[in-house]
């Protein structure tokens, strides 16, 4: 895995990203900038990366690829939450669906990537081969 300082990079680079989707999809409402300080933001995002279902399953799947030994996000669902459901699979595909349709997927390098490695293939470790000259 990565060291923490990576780690925190891809969470800052997550929350820039939020913020921007929330510009350009919704730059109408004037979501100010310090709502994502707040609890719906980086709070939340901090909890989702550190802990929780997601993390658990994401963990899993990328575990699993790297042993060879792949698992579909529904299989992994089905044997480790007891019923409950995963909700980024689903944002994650949302997302790449919104960002696709209105043509602003190079300005989403880590939303893509994500989706790249959840549902086209690539590998968990291409998380960090983003162009992120824009973040710098």
């Amino acid at each position: 895995g990565y060291g923490g300082n990576t780690k925190a990079a891809i969470i800052r680079i997550g929350l820039k990203e939020m913020q921007k989707f929330c510009k350009v999809f919704y730059g109408d409402r004037q979501i100010k900038d310090e709502t994502f300080l707040e609890s719906c933001g980086v709070a939340d995002l901090v909890t989702t990366c550190f802990g929780g279902r997601n993390r658990k399953c994401a963990d899993i799947f990328a575990k699993n690829i790297a042993a060879g030994t792949p698992k579909a996000w529904d299989v992994i669902e089905a044997e480790e939450l007891n019923g409950q459901k995963l909700q980024g699979t689903g944002t994650a595909q949302d997302v790449m669906k919104a960002i696709k349709a209105k043509g602003v997927v190079d300005a989403f390098p880590l939303f893509s990537q994500i989706h790249k490695i959840a549902f086209e293939g690539a590998k968990p470790e291409t998380i960090i081969d983003m162009k992120l000259e824009k973040y710098y």
